[in-house]
């Protein structure tokens, strides 16, 4: 279990962010869980003397994510990488590679995002 996290919603994420720059604590990283379905958690990583504290969100895949590089302009690498590797959708990040920060043309599209596997029945129908 992560101490001091805290569920917050994408609709407040920016307000929280905020919050934490007034208070001096500084954006360590964020990480990205692919829960398999379409589900991602978003956790990001704040320290002011030596204690973390954690914000996490809960998003479908395809849904926006704001960036928080316009609070903390080191949180650009981490939102590149995360919408690269996982495919999450942030949005506004101040400098966005456009899928090319890790990634050449040749690579697989969000090779960190569970591939998305579809079983079908034994002896169901098909459509023709």
């Amino acid at each position: 279990m992560v101490e001091n996290l805290y569920e917050i919603t994408v609709d407040t994420l920016l307000n929280e962010a905020q919050k934490m720059m007034f208070d001096n604590y500084r954006f360590v990283t964020a990480t990205c869980v692919d829960n398999g379905g379409g589900n991602f958690e978003v956790t990001y990583h704040f320290d002011k003397d030596l204690e973390l504290k954690n914000y996490r969100i809960k998003v479908q895949k395809g849904e926006e994510v704001p960036s928080i590089s316009k609070i903390y302009f080191c949180a650009l690498l981490v939102e590149n990488e995360m919408k690269e590797l996982f495919g999450l959708n942030v949005t506004n990040i101040a400098i966005d590679y456009g899928g090319h920060l890790l990634l050449s043309d040749d690579e697989l599209e969000a090779p960190m995002a569970r591939p998305q596997i579809v079983i079908e029945q034994k002896g169901a129908k098909k459509d023709v």
